[in-house]
């Protein structure tokens, strides 16, 4: 779903700013996703009982290729489905050549800078993946752990030992220290003394340090540099340097230097059993809950471990710095802001990026060691070679014994370079001076640093510029509960069934009119449901224009001037009502608010052109006089209204634009145009082929006609329509809340507060009878209510409805009460339900909330129903009266 708004989003962009007139490039393609691609494989050899090793590099790598030629291509099938407007003709891969020459280039620069370096250290290791991580692929989840508190005997036999606290147990195997604070007063007298650690025949010091916080634990602290951060910091810092043990190896298993006794067991079965063996020893002191983060792999969710590993790193400092400031300076809008204090905390306290990853499937490091190492220079090189293409000799001392570094680089790499990669660099290509700097990426939070910030700091050290002017991060698609979606919970919504039983249109437009800045998506399948109808209502409104429009010429109908301000209210109100909301939907788009761009062009359609414009367009054709007016402008409203819509529902836009004349004065109509019987014929689905045919001219696709801008507005024809507004809604009010028969017609008195409301009513009689359904309406500024009336009060007038002659006002009464009863009966129920304790602190949060949603509504209900109650009431008594008259 997240993959879906993030499309949708992009889409709407494209084709709003290519309809504007802009060179649009939305370039399609997919990165190697190395780690995640290889675990898929990985899981299919083990199902057919083999592994990586058995097949050897070359033949799982081809074994990669044929499963990413089998099903790399969903990913474009279903942004093809959701309607993408990219160029397919330029769809890469971050594994094409051209990328992986990008790839080496930037690799060899970097590392001719000084930029690039390999370093033993301690790195986030998957057992399960048996390769390093970045700091940003591990996800940490908090679990409940135990505190086990452990005496350390001193060495000098004084039976004094000092106590500390570790959630892992097992990896006191690998303690070469510990730690207390220099100003701790309890345990200044054992600085610089050693304690026999248990279970091993080692003695380890006693060492002050400032990192160690006094009030944790016992205030005294293991240290095991080989598989703690914090502790390796602290064992670098010691004079001389503490040694590092490394005591758990790379699949998870203790290593030879654990002891005897444990070595070969998993580190989950050591921890149990260093336990018992503690226990038996009498060293625990106590045990008790602890709640804690673990870090997790963020591709198959195994618990990782800090591993002391060689590792090829990037020196990231300086580009931070420069992307940063790119940011700070307005060079790159991130949208919405809030998120730019997250971009600056994680960009100031970056660490250098570990990019070399133990697997087979990516762009493997260009290094190649020399075998033989031949000359002093060699040696001192460490035998490394740095190419650009395959080498046959060593660069030092000539040898053609050369061996070439078995990892390959971070997948977020070669996608850091997407940007100018795509577009030929290192080359100066036409595209890349054309296209970069790109204009927007739309984005998720989940990979501002991932993605985001790498491709700032490639861009500004490879481009000498930022690699995009504005960054939209979208939000999160969670359940219709506001729960994120996750399998295990069996929330996830599959966009591809949405549409399949909606239709695609009406998804991208749920999408879109969910995605408000900064407030996640609270999906919900009704509302895709609900869009499907907004597109039935448009399809039908089209179908009616065009019924309407058959009997005309089409040559004189498209050649039309728009209409003078003498043609009638109701066309100069929508025509302003149609420039209002371009404008409004050209400014929301420009300033990424998607919600309130698809709002405007939903209620423009839906209430206004459909239910008050045509509905009086169909008392317009009644004036033969009108007829030629009224028909030019509902076609100049679809048009237009079509074109606004295209970015948010491509599909039923372009079907019903291929098949309606074009109106001239709005925009140049393409040569060659389809006789207009032809076009007003029975609507059918159009097949892509039929969306472009030079041969008939410029706009033969709506996707590249172009967008509605600045239309001139009639703020005094707003005005009035209002006041004939307000008289039918008050109509409608009275008929829905008496329960007046549609069928039936009534008879209303309006009381206009000022001459202008008078004069514009009276003037609009037809449309206000047509609209309220009304037999007689009597407007006047000394209208007096007359007796056993319905009353609606409005900003400019008073409507008056006698309910005498459209209402059995005793049955009415008798229905009202029995419903009254009837809800009075839930609301009891309900109650009690609520008033529950056992019910309210037993029932799901979600159960309580619904139940508490359905008694506002039912008191809603029942206070409606009182005041219809009411004022039949009134109306009855008032009757009673004038019959005794």
């Amino acid at each position: 779903m997240g993959h879906a708004l993030n499309s949708v989003l992009q889409d709407i962009l494209a084709r709003w700013k290519r309809m504007s007139g802009f060179r649009v490039l939305w370039l399609p393609g997919t990165d190697h996703a190395g780690i995640a691609t290889q675990n898929v494989v990985e899981k299919q050899l083990a199902a057919d009982g083999l592994d990586r090793h058995m097949l050897g590099r070359d033949a799982f790598t081809e074994r990669v290729w044929k499963w990413k030629a089998e099903s790399g291509g969903i990913i474009i099938h279903q942004l093809q489905r959701l309607g993408a407007s990219c160029d397919w003709s330029r769809e890469r891969f971050t594994l094409d050549e051209g990328l992986s020459k990008a790839v080496r280039e930037v690799f060899v620069r970097l590392f001719e800078e000084g930029l690039i370096y390999r370093d033993n250290r301690l790195i986030n290791w998957c057992p399960r993946c048996h390769t390093a991580l970045s700091d940003l692929e591990v996800e940490y989840d908090t679990l409940e752990g135990k505190l086990t508190y452990i005496k350390y005997p001193l060495a000098d036999r004084s039976g004094k030992s000092i106590t500390v606290a570790t959630t892992r147990p097992e990896t006191m195997l690998g303690d070469t220290a510990v730690a207390v604070h220099p100003e701790d007063e309890r345990y200044r007298e054992y600085i610089g003394k050693k304690v026999s650690l248990p279970l091993t025949k080692r003695k380890i010091p006693v060492i002050a340090d400032t990192a160690v916080d006094p009030s944790f634990g016992t205030g005294a602290v293991k240290v095991t540099p080989a598989h703690d951060f914090n502790d390796e910091t602290i064992a670098k810092r010691q004079k001389p340097p503490l040694p590092f043990l490394t005591v758990i190896g790379d699949d998870g298993r203790m290593t030879y230097d654990a002891g005897e006794k444990y070595s070969g067991l998993d580190r989950y079965e050591c921890r149990k059993l260093v336990r018992n063996d503690l226990r038996e020893l009498n060293l625990i002191v106590r045990e008790e809950p602890h709640q804690h983060a673990i870090g997790h792999c963020y591709r198959c969710k195994t618990i990782t471990e800090p591993l002391s590993t060689l590792q090829w790193y990037v020196n990231v400092q300086a580009m931070a710095r420069e992307a940063t400031s790119a940011v700070r300076t307005g060079k790159i809008r991130i949208i919405p802001q809030s998120w730019e204090n997250t971009f600056f905390a994680w960009m100031e306290s970056i660490r250098d990026w570990c990019i070399s990853r133990q697997i087979w499937w990516g762009h493997r490091i260009p290094v190649w060691y020399c075998q033989e190492q031949k000359n002093d220079a060699c040696k001192a090189k460490q035998g490394v070679n740095v190419f650009r293409e395959i080498p046959r000799h060593c660069a030092h001392c000539g040898s053609s014994a050369l061996k070439q570094d078995d990892d390959v680089l971070d997948t977020w790499f070669s996608s850091a370079l997407w940007p100018f990669s795509t577009f030929g660099w290192p080359d100066n290509t036409d595209d890349l001076k054309t296209y970069y700097p790109t204009s927007v990426l739309v984005t998720g939070f989940d990979i501002i640093f991932f993605w985001v910030a790498r491709m700032t700091m490639m861009g500004l050290k490879f481009m000498g510029d930022v690699p995009f002017r504005d960054v939209y991060i979208h939000a999160l698609v969670r359940d219709m509960h506001g729960m994120k979606m996750s399998k295990s919970k069996g929330n996830v919504v599959d966009p591809l069934i949405m549409m399949d039983r909606y239709g695609t249109d009406s998804f991208r437009f749920t999408l879109a009119a969910f995605a408000a800045q900064g407030r996640d998506i609270k999906f919900s399948e009704d509302r895709v449901e609900g869009y499907r109808h907004f597109v039935n209502k448009l399809w039908n409104a089209s179908r009616f224009i065009m019924m309407n429009i058959q009997g005309a010429e089409e040559k004189e109908l498209t050649s039309m001037q728009r209409p003078l301000a003498h043609s009638g209210l109701a066309n100069n109100w929508i025509l302003s009502r149609l420039a209002a909301v371009t404008g409004e939907m050209n400014a929301a788009l420009e300033e990424y608010r998607f919600n309130d761009a698809a709002s405007s062009i939903y209620q423009f359609i839906w209430h206004e052109f459909c239910d008050w414009y045509i509905e009086m367009a169909k008392c317009d054709f009644q004036n033969k006089n009108m007829e030629k007016e009224v028909q030019w402008c509902l076609l100049a409203i679809l048009d237009t209204s079509l074109k606004l819509l295209h970015p948010f529902m491509p599909y039923v836009t372009e079907e019903i634009w291929q098949k309606i004349p074009h109106i001239r004065d709005l925009e140049t109509a393409g040569k060659n145009q389809k006789p207009l019987k032809e076009k007003c014929r029975t609507l059918k689905t159009a097949t892509p082929g039929d969306l472009l045919k030079p041969e008939t001219g410029k706009y033969e696709s709506i996707m590249v006609s172009d967008y509605p801008k600045s239309l001139s507005r009639n703020l005094h024809a707003e005005e009035d329509m209002s006041f004939l507004i307000d008289a039918v809604t008050g109509i409608r009010t009275i008929r829905g809340e008496l329960n007046i028969a549609p069928s039936l017609k009534v008879i209303v008195f309006i009381k206009a507060y000022h001459r202008k409301a008078e004069k514009i009513l009276r003037d609009n009689m037809p449309y206000l009878k047509a609209l309220a359904k009304a037999e007689e309406i009597t407007i006047g500024l000394d209208i007096v209510k007359p007796e056993g009336s319905a009353t609606s009060v409005k900003t400019d007038m008073e409507i008056f409805v006698p309910l005498k002659a459209v209402l059995n006002i005793g049955a009415e009464l008798d229905r009202l009460k029995k419903d009254l009863a009837k809800l009075e009966e839930s609301i009891t129920m309900l109650n009690k339900k609520l008033m529950n304790d056992d019910f309210l602190q037993r029932a799901p949060q979600k159960v309580v909330e619904k139940e508490k949603a359905k008694s506002e509504e039912l008191l809603s209900m029942k206070k409606k129903i009182a005041e219809s109650i009411n004022t039949l009431k009134d109306a009855e008594v008032k009757n009673n009266v004038q019959k005794q008259k």
